[in-house]
């Protein structure tokens, strides 16, 4: 374990992508080539209560939501059509296969369905036809109590085999727990690889039951010196996983968040996130059998500017202090081995309460992204869209919904630079790249002149539009 502070070095350029080990994602946004069919079925889900049926941490008090936005017709235009079949939104608890839809006539449901109460099960939310092509779906919570204090949310993501998810610290009183929700209808046996672990604490295998979930509390097998950087894999079915890192300073609460999982193993990856706060954490990964040198540079308004040259050691983890940066808008990360990487911002209030959020290594928006946000968390907190071009110059479309009504903002960013757009109100954003290759991300956080204990990092992922591309053939 390594910790470094960051220093000024020179303007440099950087590619960007992020797939299985040593792979370059290739997804970039490009005028449509071919009739895309639309979507008629989406299904996500979210991991529910992290600390509901922990009797140990049983004080936490948690108000948590799961809600579901079905793309307005003014992100679509031009993108997919619609199939003319009513469709509908669900969102519930996963305890079982999906309900069954009321006979009769079909008729179109709400355009945002809400369940108001999280509790030990993972939740399901699942679109129909109309209301399929290009869902969001996200979780909130505030949690409060002598245990657990501050902000979290997260995608509802689709079910994996495979994924990478990072956060943690080595402080006294930090805990990482590891979620793992079932949706499928047999037990499936997870196996749990850590970073910076050696022998029979090195990995895990968890039994998940179906429909169900299990906690894994990560300390207990990567030791409590350093974060957690853990492999999952699934045989015999698909898991939802999220990393739930808490924090105590001593007797008080010192934060909270639901971190999804971030980019595979790769060479370059980028992670757009937010550059305020009272302290900055990049955590970086090298999981092969060779060290890593890895650069780090800012992206935001200006050049890219290198932070740091760092090398990080076979199997093991390195921490980098990041400096302020109010244009920045996110980071890119170039080594010559395969790494993983996330980042943590910590806010404090003029009480010295912390909440901390961490933004993940996203795959590029592609043909559409966006996420929800929380509706029930405005307290004053600023809503920031951070979108970064870290290749070539690139431009998008950026539909931002308030109450139900929609506004557009146009994005137009140099090759390697991004930019900051706050949209307070927002219960949901959609990012539509028109040119070249973005990464974004949604951050709640509190306003320099008014500091607040409150804030939360949320991916903007790529979406659910159309089922297939169908190639169009001109007859002459």
């Amino acid at each position: 374990m390594v910790r470094v502070a960051a220093v000024g070095l020179a303007a440099a350029g950087l590619v960007v992508g992020a797939g299985r080990v040593g792979e370059v994602s290739t997804g970039t946004a490009a005028p449509p080539t071919a009739a895309r069919v639309a979507a008629t079925q989406s299904t996500s889900y979210c991991t529910g209560d992290p600390f509901a049926g922990d009797d140990e941490t049983s004080t936490v008090d948690v108000a948590g939501s799961v809600t579901a936005h079905a793309a307005p017709a003014e992100v679509l235009d031009g993108l997919v059509e619609p199939t003319d079949e009513p469709g509908d939104i669900t969102v519930e608890a996963l305890t079982g296969e999906p309900a069954t839809p009321e006979e009769g006539t079909p008729r179109s449901g709400p355009t945002t369905r809400t369940l108001d109460e999280l509790d030990e099960h993972a939740v399901r939310v699942q679109a129909t036809q109309e209301r399929a092509p290009g869902l969001l779906a996200g979780q909130s919570l505030e949690a409060g109590g002598k245990q657990v204090r501050g902000l979290a949310a997260t995608p509802c993501p689709t079910a994996t085999a495979d994924a990478w998810l990072v956060a943690g610290g080595g402080e006294a009183g930090r805990q990482e727990r590891l979620v793992l929700a079932n949706p499928g209808g047999n037990s499936v046996s997870v196996q749990l690889d850590l970073v910076g672990t050696s022998g029979d604490d090195a990995e895990r295998s968890v039994v998940v039951p179906a429909h169900g979930r299990s906690v894994v509390l990560l300390d207990g097998i990567g030791g409590t010196q350093h974060p957690q950087a853990v492999h999952v894999t699934v045989t015999g079915g698909l898991v939802v996983p999220t990393l739930v890192d808490h924090h105590r300073d001593g007797l008080d609460p010192a934060g909270v968040e639901i971190v999804p999982p971030t980019a595979a193993p790769a060479r370059r990856l980028v992670v757009p996130g937010w550059a305020g706060g009272s302290a900055r954490t990049l955590v970086l990964a090298a999981p092969g059998e060779r060290d890593a040198v890895v650069q780090v540079r800012r992206l935001g308004e200006g050049p890219a500017t290198s932070i740091e040259v760092v090398t990080v050691p076979a199997d093991e983890m390195v921490e980098v202090e990041l400096p302020a940066d109010a244009a920045l808008a996110g980071w890119e990360i170039e080594s010559d081995e395969p790494v993983v990487a996330a980042a943590a911002t910590t806010v404090q209030d003029d009480r010295d309460r912390e909440d901390h959020a961490w933004s993940v290594a996203t795959p590029p928006a592609g043909t559409l992204a966006g996420a929800v946000l929380p509706v029930d968390a405005d307290r004053g907190l600023r809503r920031l869209v951070q979108v970064v071009a870290p290749e070539d110059a690139a431009s998008a479309e950026l539909f931002v919904q308030r109450e139900g009504e929609v506004t557009t903002e146009s994005i137009d960013l140099e090759a390697r630079s991004g930019t900051t757009v706050q949209v307070d109100g927002a219960e949901a954003v959609w990012l539509r790249p028109t040119r070249g290759r973005l990464h974004g991300a949604v951050v709640l956080a509190p306003p320099s002149s008014d500091p607040r204990a409150e804030t939360t990092s949320i991916p903007l992922l790529p979406t659910r539009v159309s089922v297939r591309d169908v190639p169009v053939t001109q007859v002459r």
